[in-house]
């Protein structure tokens, strides 16, 4: 039977001084997302993952969001937006993204976020 998993605002060892690699994006309307990402969750037959996220600023447009993603913004923030909608998520703030969203990601510098993806 598995354990619980504890999740660490810095990431495992080494995660916030670590180098960048270039992250992959929708389609990427300004800047390069630079960072990395570690899972502390993956159960890949139930389409699941959970981990820690941090990136550089960027603009992205989805066209059709990928998943149902829960985040919860440790540094930073969001602006995330389409012809209907426009929300800002600051620390401390916890948001969802359905599957299907149509718009986009805002982030003006660097973020740090917790993530809960369901495909």
């Amino acid at each position: 039977m598995p354990d619980p998993i504890r999740f660490t605002a810095t990431g495992p060892a080494g995660f916030l001084s670590a180098a960048g690699v270039a992250l992959p994006t929708a389609t990427l309307l300004q800047g390069q997302p630079v960072g990395l990402d570690h899972a502390y969750y993956e159960r890949a037959e139930a389409g699941v993952k959970a981990g820690i996220w941090r990136s550089c600023g960027y603009v992205e447009f989805y066209d059709s969001y990928p998943c149902d993603e829960f985040m919860l913004v440790l540094e930073g923030e969001v602006t995330v937006e389409n012809e209907s909608f426009s929300e800002t998520y600051k620390a401390g703030d916890a948001f969802l993204i359905p599957k299907g969203f149509r718009g986009t990601w805002r982030q003006p510098g660097d973020m740090l976020k917790y993530y809960m993806i369901v495909s």
